[in-house]
């Protein structure tokens, strides 16, 4: 005997569609610009402010003909030295924390993405739908930075996985779907 139950009550569970590595890319790219951007500007005011309060460092760099007269290195020579190598080294953990902070926030907060994600229409959730939390998100900004740039396998694994999780994705088990 066949009966026909009528289903309505029971709502379908609505599987979101997933972002392509081409939407992905684009809004990496719009990422990096909107990143990239003010960081130079702050490092080179940084910079400027380095080499004014430091005039022999801004010498030192600027004379080629230094290189050939001595063989001898001074103290002041080498502080000069220390002096680049510690700005420099400063500068690269400042661009370290303001790209995490800038994924991870933007990534955890209501808008479940970057502004390069926002603008090509796509956005980070958990595999389960929900929205991530800081931390997820901050798992997910250093796995990628660490683990997918070695011979950009960790992107290529996207291609390759039934949700197209990037490694970082699978390690902090989320996915990027479309809004």
């Amino acid at each position: 005997m066949e009966t026909n139950i009528s289903e309505s009550h029971i709502q379908e569970k609505k599987h979101p569609e997933l972002a392509g590595v081409g939407y992905r890319f684009l809004a990496h790219l719009l990422d990096g610009v909107i990143i990239t951007v003010p960081l130079t500007f702050i490092m080179f005011i940084l910079g400027m402010l380095f080499f004014i309060s430091s005039p022999e460092s801004a010498l030192l760099l600027e004379d080629d003909s230094y290189y050939y007269q001595s063989t001898v290195v001074t103290d002041e020579d080498l502080s000069v030295v220390m002096g680049l190598i510690f700005f420099y080294i400063v500068a690269i953990l400042f661009s370290i924390l303001v790209t995490w902070l800038y994924y991870a926030i933007m990534e955890s907060s209501k808008l479940q993405g970057t502004l390069g994600k926002k603008a090509v229409g796509i956005q980070v959730t958990k595999v389960t739908g929900e929205k991530i939390t800081f931390g997820r998100a901050t798992g997910r900004f250093f796995a990628k930075g660490f683990l997918s740039p070695f011979l950009y396998i960790g992107y290529i694994i996207a291609f390759f996985t039934e949700k197209k999780q990037a490694l970082h994705d699978l390690i902090a088990k989320t996915i990027v779907v479309k809004k």
